[in-house]
C-alpha cells in the first residue's frame, strides 16, 4: 500500500558538486512535494565510496540551501525513516536481497569480468538482437555454483529480468510507453562485498522510506523499467515516476562545461542573486503563466504540477539568466541592494565606510541598479569613485581628445564647481549630502535637508555655464565624464558629480585638462 501522505525525495551522489540538473530535479521534486502537502526528503547515494567525499557533501548541502530548497528528513534533519545515507544501509540492502533469492527473483553470478566481456562478443558475432550479459550463470546447478566457490570466486548478485515481457508503463511526463523486457540485461544489484548497485539500493529505500512520486532525468527511463520490476519482486507499489527532458544548451545540444557553470555555488560566487536562479532553473521545462517569467518560490509551489513539466529538451541561456538577475536587482530597495552586494563592494569599498558613510554608498549602488545584473560586477564599476584620478579607457581618451578646446572647457566648468555649493569630497564628513538620493529618476525631488546642490541643480547650473561659453551641452559633457570617470559608461553625470564631491571633481577637470 502506497504511503497516504505525499512523500518525494532528491537522491544526489557526494561524488561532486550539485550542478544545474541536480538542482532543478531538486526543485521540481521541492515543489511538487510542497504543493501538494507532503514531505521532501533529502537522501544521500554514497556507495560510490571511492569517490564520495564530505567536501562534495557539504557543497550539495549548501548549494540547496543558498537556492531556498529545504528538506523535512535527511542529513542534518534526520526523521523517522532513516538512516538517510546509504552505506549505513547495508544491512537493509542484505536482507532484500535474500527475499528475492528465496523468490527465485535473483541469482548470483560468478562470471570474471574478462567471461562476461567474452560472452558479449559472442552475442554481437551472432547478431542475437542483444549484447548484454549472455546469462551465464542464471541456472547453475548446485553443484556448479559449490565449484565456482571452490576456486574462491565471489559473486555479484543479479536481478532475474522477466524474459521477452511487454510492460505498459505510465509516466506522469512522458505518459504511457511500451517496454519489451528482452531489451534489458539481467543486471547486478548487489557486490560480493554487500555495497549495492543503484536500482537496487535505490528501490529498497524507495520502500523504506515510502516515496510515492519520483520526478528525475530522462536518463533514467529504463532505470525506472528495471526498478518497476523490482517493486514488484518485493511485493512493494512502485512510486509514480516523472521522466523530465534534458537541459541543452542554445543550440539544441547536450549542456556542456563550456555553456553552464558545473557548481551552482559559483552562481552564488558570482553574485548570482539566488532567487532569480531559482526562478530560471524552475522555467527549463516548466512554465508559470504565459504573461509571467518572474515569480517567488511561492508562487510556483501553489501553482505547480507534475504533469505541467514539458517533454521537450528545455535549452539553457545565460544570457536570459543574467537578464533575470537584473530584474531581481533592479526591485530592491538601494539598500537591500547596498546589504547584498557587500560582499564584492568590500573589494573597492573600506570597511569602515559600510556604517559612517551608508547613506553615500546607497547612493552609489542605487545609480547602478538599472546598469548591473550580477553583484560582481559593482568591483569593477565603482572602482572609478575610489581612485586618485581615474584609468582613462580607450573611449574616455578618444571624448578627451575630439574637441581641440575641451581642456579650456575642462578648466573653466573646475572653477565653476570650484566656487559651486557641492558636498565635500568622500570619506570627509558627508552627513548632510548623504540625505540626497541621486537616482536619474529623482532629480526633481526636493531636499529641503540637504544643505548642497542636488543633482537637478547641478545640471542646470552646467547648462547656464555651456550657453556662456557658446558650446554645445551635448558636446561638453563626454569630455567632462571621460575626466571624471576614465570612461563613457556609468550614471548619469550630475549623479557623478555629486558622489564624487567638489575637492575630486576640481582635481580631477584639471588633471584632464592638464594631459
Amino acid at each position: 500500500m502506497i504511503h497516504p501522505t505525499p512523500r518525494l525525495r532528491f537522491a544526489p551522489s557526494p561524488t561532486g558538486p550539485l550542478h544545474l540538473g541536480g538542482a532543478r530535479t531538486a526543485m521540481y521534486n521541492w515543489a511538487a512535494a510542497r504543493a501538494l502537502g507532503g514531505k521532501f526528503l533529502l537522501r544521500i547515494e554514497d556507495t560510490d565510496q571511492a569517490r564520495s567525499s564530505d567536501a562534495s557533501l557539504q557543497i550539495i548541502l549548501t548549494g540547496l540551501k543558498w537556492l531556498g530548497i529545504d528538506w523535512d528528513e535527511g542529513p542534518e534533519k534526520g526523521g523517522d525513516f532513516g538512516p538517510y545515507f546509504q552505506m549505513q544501509r547495508l544491512p537493509l540492502y542484505r536482507a532484500a536481497a535474500d527475499r528475492l533469492l528465496a523468490s527465485g527473483h535473483a541469482y548470483p553470478c560468478y562470471c570474471t569480468p574478462e567471461e562476461i566481456d567474452a560472452g558479449r562478443k559472442a552475442m554481437e558475432e551472432q547478431k542475437a538482437g542483444f549484447a548484454g550479459y549472455n546469462r551465464r550463470c542464471r541456472n547453475l546447478t548446485a553443484a556448479e555454483r559449490s565449484a565456482f566457490e571452490a576456486q574462491g570466486r565471489k559473486p555479484n548478485l543479479r536481478f532475474k529480468m522477466p524474459e521477452a515481457r511487454v510492460l505498459q508503463v505510465h509516466d506522469l511526463v512522458r505518459g504511457d510507453v511500451e517496454v519489451n523486457t528482452k531489451e534489458l540485461d539481467d543486471w547486478v544489484m548487489l557486490r560480493p562485498d554487500g555495497v549495492p548497485l543503484y536500482n537496487f539500493a535505490c528501490v529498497v529505500d524507495d520502500i523504506g522510506m515510502a516515496i510515492t512520486h519520483v520526478v528525475r532525468g530522462e536518463e533514467h527511463f529504463l532505470n525506472g523499467i528495471k526498478q518497476r520490476l523490482l517493486f514488484e519482486a518485493l511485493g512493494a507499489e512502485c512510486p509514480q515516476y516523472a521522466h523530465i527532458p534534458l537541459i541543452l544548451n542554445k543550440e539544441g545540444k547536450k549542456l556542456s562545461k563550456r555553456d553552464a557553470d558545473t557548481n551552482m555555488l559559483d552562481y552564488r560566487d558570482k553574485g548570482f542573486p539566488p532567487e532569480a536562479v531559482f526562478n530560471y532553473i524552475a522555467l527549463l521545462g516548466w512554465g508559470f503563466s504565459g504573461d509571467r517569467d518572474v515569480f517567488t518560490r511561492d508562487e510556483m509551489v501553489a501553482v505547480f504540477q507534475i504533469g505541467n513539466i514539458g517533454k521537450a529538451g528545455a535549452r539553457f541561456d545565460e544570457e536570459k539568466l543574467r537578464w533575470m538577475c537584473g530584474e531581481y536587482v533592479r526591485r530592491w530597495t538601494p539598500a537591500q541592494c547596498l546589504e547584498r552586494a557587500r560582499p564584492w563592494l568590500s573589494r573597492v569599498v573600506p570597511e569602515a565606510a559600510f556604517s559612517s558613510h551608508a547613506a553615500w554608498l546607497r547612493n552609489v549602488v542605487g545609480c547602478y541598479q538599472e546598469r548591473i545584473t550580477i553583484l560582481s560586477e559593482f568591483t569593477d564599476k565603482i572602482g572609478w569613485l575610489f581612485a586618485e584620478l581615474p584609468t582613462l579607457d580607450e573611449a574616455a581618451q578618444k571624448n578627451l581628445a575630439k574637441e581641440p578646446a575641451s581642456k579650456d572647457w575642462l578648466r573653466g566648468y573646475a572653477e565653476v564647481l570650484e566656487k559651486g555649493n557641492l558636498p565635500p569630497s568622500w570619506p570627509a564628513d558627508r552627513t548632510a549630502a548623504d540625505a540626497v538620493v541621486a537616482l536619474p529618476s529623482k532629480k526633481d525631488a526636493a531636499a529641503p535637508t540637504c544643505a548642497f546642490a542636488t543633482p537637478a541643480q547641478i545640471e542646470q547650473e552646467c547648462r547656464a555655464f555651456t550657453e556662456r561659453i557658446g558650446v554645445k551641452f551635448g558636446n561638453f559633457v563626454h569630455p567632462v565624464r571621460a575626466a571624471l570617470t576614465g570612461t563613457d559608461k556609468g550614471p548619469g553625470l550630475f549623479d557623478v558629480i555629486f558622489l564624487l564631491g567638489r575637492e575630486a571633481c576640481v582635481r580631477r577637470l584639471r588633471a584632464a585638462a592638464a594631459r
